[in-house]
């Protein structure tokens, strides 16, 4: 039981808030449980298909093939690859955990994943309807500027979490 408590410390820790905030005040701590489950409930389908992207890429996707493109000897053209591919990546961050997890398992650079996460904040899906309101001239610079950003991150990241796993 300890071993079960300790593992899920912080879902058990939200779960004791949540008892006693219904004590404190049950009608909000009922609209927040009602919120938090609709959320989850909106966000599950996004969550069900990253887990499968992930399996697939665990089961059919050899780590050669992710050392390849995307570990250590693929250069800064890995972590490049990792910012663009961070740029398709749509929906909420926390989702996309497993994802990255398994891309590290596999042999991808923390620079790759870190990039990935960089590029996220351009939604390529959304570049066209941003320069209809901004100009492509502002939307083509600030991609080129959010790549290269994501790029020294996801480098930054690296060094440093190295330096620090010593």
């Amino acid at each position: 039981m300890k071993k079960l408590i300790k593992t899920y410390s912080f879902e058990v820790i939200v779960f004791a808030i949540y008892i006693v905030l219904f004590f404190v005040n049950w009608n909000k701590t009922l609209d927040a449980l009602k919120v938090g489950t609709i959320l989850l409930l909106k966000m599950l389908p996004i969550f069900i298909c990253v887990v499968f992207f992930s399996s697939f890429i665990a089961l059919f996707l050899p780590p050669k093939t992710i050392q390849k493109y995307m570990g250590k000897q693929s250069g800064l053209k890995g972590i490049v690859i990792g910012a663009v591919l961070g740029t398709f990546i749509v929906g909420p961050l926390w989702v996309l955990f497993p994802l990255f997890g398994t891309l590290l398992k596999k042999g991808a650079r923390i620079s790759v994943v870190g990039a990935m996460i960089g590029a996220f904040a351009i939604k390529t899906p959304w570049i066209p309807y941003a320069a209809g309101f901004l100009g492509w001239p502002f939307i083509t610079v600030t991609v080129f500027l959010t790549l290269g950003y994501a790029v020294i991150e996801g480098i930054l990241m690296e060094k440093i979490l190295l330096y620090y796993n010593k």
